[in-house]
């Protein structure tokens, strides 16, 4: 891919971040958000600017053993479960202070990451349906159906012939379905949760604009699966991971990424973005 090529790409994500930005402060505000929730958002942002930036200089250009970065991601969720913050019965958050980070958020762009480049390695499917057996056990939905299709977009691209990835994906398939079936007790917070129809009925233009720049996350992933070739598989399984992650706010009790309140989310997508968006290298990181 041209250098000119991505460059259009990162000014155009930019300019949806941006947008992102802007209009999350306005609809949780509306949805009736305290002051130091704007706070938060606001300098989660600037974070996931920074952290965009600096995975994309530099991720690539690490030797990354993708079992280990796989394992890295299992090890965050049982620390989770054995000493997160737990609430209704989940488990799904580790606190910073009086920041609570959801820790599937930070981990799982990671884990799309490393299952949709670690084919060769026998070692990242297993332990890839561990996290998404960990996921069912803190009772995160979203997060269970969103592993489940980037686990699902990076096979059906990398098409291995191994037997082991497959059955990655269908117990991640039937985990999902699982964690959905589950009755979920969290009380819905207007500015998180349930952002979009509290938006609505306060701002019906307003809440349309959030609605749409949600949909709109996946984008530039797709814009480089598209233009760059050899991160196309990783590219996609990022876009099936934020998709599953939208689906899960559309269509159940789930926070809305990224537009709604909650700066795990946002530092995920700058996360996500750093993974794909980086300066190509002559040579990939090692599967083993």
């Amino acid at each position: 891919m041209k250098a000119s090529g991505v460059r259009v790409i990162r000014l155009l994500t930019a300019g949806l971040a941006a947008a992102c930005l802007a209009v999350s402060l306005a609809a949780i505000s509306a949805a009736g958000a305290p002051r130091n929730a704007l706070i938060v958002q606001a300098l989660a942002a600037v974070l996931a600017l920074g952290l965009a930036l600096l995975l994309g200089r530099f991720w690539r250009r690490a030797r990354w053993r993708l079992w280990v970065l796989m394992a890295a991601c299992g090890l965050a969720l049982v620390l989770t479960l054995m000493n997160g913050v737990s609430l209704e019965g989940a488990r799904r958050w580790v606190a910073l202070g009086p920041i609570q980070l959801h820790t599937a958020s930070i981990a799982l762009p990671f884990a799309a990451w490393a299952f949709a480049k670690g084919f060769d390695d026998r070692r990242v499917a297993p332990i890839a349906g561990l996290v998404a057996l960990l996921l069912l056990y803190q009772h995160d939905a979203a997060s269970s159906l969103a592993l489940a299709l980037a686990l699902a977009a990076g096979a059906l691209v990398e098409r291995p012939r191994q037997l082991t990835p497959w059955a990655c994906v269908i117990v991640a398939g039937l985990l999902a379905y699982a964690a959905w079936v589950e009755p979920d007790t969290l009380p819905a917070v207007p500015y998180v949760e349930g952002l979009l129809a509290t938006t609505m009925k306060a701002n019906p233009v307003l809440g349309f604009g959030a609605g749409v720049l949600m949909i709109s996350l996946p984008a530039p992933f797709l814009l480089v699966a598209r233009a760059r070739a050899e991160c196309r598989a990783e590219a996609l399984a990022l876009a099936a991971l934020w998709g599953g992650w939208i689906a899960g706010n559309l269509f159940g009790n789930y926070p809305a990424p990224v537009l709604g309140y909650g700066a795990a989310p946002i530092l995920a997508w700058g996360l996500s973005l750093g993974l794909v968006l980086g300066d190509p290298v002559n040579q990939d990181p090692p599967a083993s």
